[in-house]
């Protein structure tokens, strides 16, 4: 069994095990994860924009409502952890990854030192495209940029959090460097689902009425620079939101709001 730990939420039902750029949270693996998807304003300015997309005239080629993470599931992941029975390995258990947690926050703390942990989600990009043409994209997110506010504290604790669970032997070692995101659209997810996966237009987004309404300064030459082989993160203001926890989550599980649901939980209020 595999378990991930997250600072925000999303995902859907258990699908087989993928790569993490896909995320993993739905594949039945218990994660690290932190979460913000339970803050209405986050959820109501996240569906504003993924509403206005699935709204857009002419319509972006590839999206459909299905490809939509839920606001509530929107989490950053911090690792992915493969656990299994006690009888296999009591060192390799919810029950021993759960104690870790609880061991380990009062050094989050620490570091806080009494700050709440607070992150901007002002940077905009996808996973390396299909065939490496931004026309055939399958993941996009968005996350703190270089130089955003809280983004040293967040990647400070995050880092602290899963190099504990990595000398605990917890954590399944995928040889990447961490990279903080919270997943907005997922071809992996799209229904019915079809024979192989459906990308869509990451040009069509980044023209849109609805990415020029959440972009810095008007930022509409990311766009025509991107057209002109241009890589990197649009710059969005989608607002500074609070950490409030981490949790382990098994991912593919849903709560009675559509959110993860926690076997183990470090609060950071």
């Amino acid at each position: 069994m595999v378990e991930e730990m997250h600072v925000f939420g999303l995902k859907d039902r258990p699908q087989p095990p993928r790569r993490r750029e896909e995320d993993g949270v739905g594949n039945g693996l218990p994660s690290l994860l932190s979460h913000i998807g339970h803050n209405p304003a986050f959820r109501q300015t996240v569906s504003a924009f993924t509403d206005a997309l699935l709204a857009a005239d002419p319509p972006i080629p590839g999206l459909d409502a299905s490809v939509v993470i839920p606001a509530r599931r929107m989490h950053f992941t911090l690792g992915v952890m493969s656990l299994g029975l006690d009888a296999d390995n009591p060192a390799r258990t919810i029950a021993a990854a759960a104690r870790l947690l609880h061991d380990l926050c009062p050094r989050v703390h620490d570091l806080l030192r009494g700050e709440k942990l607070r992150v901007s989600l002002d940077a905009m990009d996808i996973m390396t495209p299909e065939r490496g043409d931004d026309e055939r994209a399958h993941v996009m997110w968005v996350g703190p940029g270089a130089g955003g506010a809280g983004i040293d504290k967040f990647k400070a604790v995050a880092h602290l959090v899963q190099k504990a669970f990595q000398d605990a032997g917890l954590l399944v070692d995928d040889k990447r460097p961490l990279k903080l995101h919270s997943t907005v659209l997922n071809t992996v997810y799209r229904k019915p689902r079809p024979q192989q996966r459906v990308p869509f237009s990451y040009p069509s987004v980044l023209t849109s009425d609805a990415l020029r309404s959440v972009l810095v300064q008007n930022d509409a030459a990311h766009a025509a620079a991107h057209d002109n082989g241009k890589k990197g993160p649009a710059k969005i203001n989608f607002g500074t939101w609070q950490v409030d926890e981490l949790q382990i989550c098994e991912m593919g599980s849903w709560g009675p709001e559509g959110e993860y649901v926690a076997a183990a939980r470090c609060s950071l209020k």
